[in-house]
């Protein structure tokens, strides 16, 4: 049986790691199966096997699944708190000569100090009191611990809420997992009754040397992938000023955006990293002494604020300036060359434009016979070992030549993948009561030594931002409009993103150097002082929701 005394959290997290369930592989899988034949021992599941559920995630080329167990209250309610996590680890290669064994954790910490490891790390590991190993903090210790708590829950008499616990897979890549699982969560939802009060994740959240203090988020900042596809004027480079090198249209757009502090967002007292450039590169096929036609870069943009459709417009003002900053550079250079008696002739006028990928696309279809098939057969042409973006990418070229388009133009769109940010701003009832139970858990931390701190928004890309779409629902239609391959590359759940509004918070083990060859948990606080918590947090966001809901009505 599963309770949260320490041999069985720590006996549950060893047997996950051993599992070598690393994103995109079909170890996902054997993990799932772990999670749902344990929970399935239990005499709760025996009981109500309805309640214990494999979701898979439709279209996945792996045919991968994640795992949802409810066990209902008493006395009944709709209220239902999700607990979530996920299953998928980063590869071990940093681990070195040592990967072999980074998924046992025991021998691995023996050993981990025969790797380069930070002074931290090395003090760490002589102190005794941290277990390391990969996905020991990101993230199946949560996972283990949620469990464990599902199991205790499901034996007690009373509890103030349905809890729902759900695992998935592909954190790491894409969120693949929690983007299958989103529909099932709609469905869920009416077929069980329920009402999702909030969601508790257990990520790991960074403490300090001694007596670790945990910090709660409540928040979780958004990513978008804005491309852009920059199309110059086609000439030899000894005619270079009757062309336009697409070269220099992508120069002055990484001078528009990259690190630029317009492009950071500001929220709090907290200044958000800026844009930065993930890649850029030409689309020139073959070597020649050409002015590069086409090239495309795209931009890793953080935001907490920003909605699909407003960043898109954003991405239209970047690329005009660029269209602006190169023909205003050519011009200059073409008068210096004059002034010193040069010869360069005046050429045909140009017009630059920025266009969107919906537009582009629009064209195309409006221009080519059979579109569709022609569609569908160039994208039997592209190689497997291209990924999504790649694949999006591609694919815009095509349509450019399909539609006749022709520099200098900016195409303008967004590749896979998304995560809408998540905040709580005390807007809704649901939102206030999730932040009064964190101020219930301070108070409780402080039985244990602790100074738990909130966190208004976790810096790092999560699941929690799939709970719903804090915007108007006609916000997102950008980013379906103007995505390459949308829906089929990408399954994104539109719907059901709109379709849901759940308050979110974050509650972990102290976790170090996730994702490195040092990754490590703190094993006594992880232990005794994090479950006791942890179920206290689930009472309470319970508790909170359910008093508001009697205040509400009073009023």
């Amino acid at each position: 049986m599963l309770s949260l005394a320490e041999k069985d959290i720590y006996s549950l997290l060893l047997e996950l790691v051993s599992i070598p369930s690393v994103s995109f592989s079909e170890e996902e899988n054997r993990a799932a199966d772990f999670i749902y034949s344990t929970l399935g021992g239990l005499e709760y599941f025996r009981r109500n096997p309805s309640l214990l559920r494999f979701l898979p995630a439709e279209g996945d080329p792996l045919g991968r699944k994640a795992v949802a167990a409810l066990v209902r209250a008493t006395p009944s309610t709709g209220k239902t708190v999700i607990v979530t996590g996920h299953f998928d680890v980063v590869d071990a290669e940093a681990c070195g000569h040592l990967k072999h064994l980074a998924f046992s954790p025991e021998e691995y910490t023996r050993r981990v100090g025969e790797l380069e490891i930070s002074a931290e790390a090395r003090a760490d590991l002589e102190s005794g009191e941290y277990l390391f190993g990969r996905g020991v903090s990101d993230m199946k210790a949560g996972i283990a611990l949620e469990m464990c708590l599902l199991g205790e829950v499901s034996r007690l008499e009373t509890f103030p809420a349905n809890v729902l616990f759900l695992a998935v897979p592909d954190e790491e890549n894409t969120s693949a997992g929690m983007r299958g699982a989103v529909p099932w969560l709609v469905r869920l939802r009416e077929e069980w009754n329920l009402e999702y009060i909030a969601c508790l994740n257990g990520e790991p959240s960074v403490g300090g040397r001694g007596v670790p203090a945990g910090g709660v988020y409540v928040g979780t900042i958004g990513k978008i992938m804005p491309f852009y596809l920059c199309v110059g004027k086609e000439a030899h480079v000894g005619d270079y000023y009757e062309g336009v090198s697409a070269s220099l249209l992508t120069a002055y757009l990484a001078i528009a955006l990259e690190g630029s502090p317009e492009t950071s967002e500001f929220l709090g007292g907290v200044n958000f990293p800026p844009q930065a450039c993930l890649r850029f590169r030409d689309l020139v096929r073959n070597y020649s002494v050409t002015l590069p036609e086409r090239s495309v870069a795209y931009y890793n943009c953080l935001t907490v604020s920003g909605t699909p459709a407003g960043i898109l417009e954003e991405m239209k003002g970047a690329a005009a300036q660029a269209l602006d900053m190169t023909l205003e550079r050519l011009a200059r250079s073409r008068e210096a060359i004059r002034a010193r008696g040069g010869f360069i002739p005046e050429g045909s006028p140009l017009r630059p434009r920025v266009m969107t990928y919906g537009e582009l696309l629009e064209n195309a279809r409006r221009r080519t016979d059979s579109f569709g098939d022609v569609l569908e057969n160039f994208l039997k042409t592209l190689p497997d070992s291209l990924d999504e973006r790649e694949r999006c990418i591609e694919t815009a070229s095509f349509l450019l030549d399909l539609a006749g388009e022709k520099g200098p133009l900016v195409v303008v769109g967004f590749l896979p993948p998304y995560y809408p940010p998540r905040l709580n701003r005390g807007e809704s009832e649901g939102e206030r009561a999730v932040l009064r139970a964190v101020e219930r858990l301070k108070d409780a931390g402080k039985a244990f030594g602790l100074a738990i701190s909130r966190v208004d928004v976790f810096q790092g890309i999560m699941d929690m931002s799939y709970l719903g779409f804090q915007g108007a629902p006609s916000e997102l239609d950008a980013l379906a409009e103007n995505m390459p391959l949308w829906g089929r590359e990408y399954r994104f759940p539109l719907d059901g993103l709109k379709r849901l509004d759940v308050p979110i918070a974050n509650f972990g083990p102290i976790g170090k150097d996730d994702h490195k060859n040092a990754e490590r948990i703190n094993l006594p606080y992880y232990l005794r002082t994090l479950p006791p918590l942890f179920r206290r947090f689930v009472e309470f966001l319970a508790e909170e929701t359910c008093a508001e809901c009697r205040e509400t009505d009073q009023i």
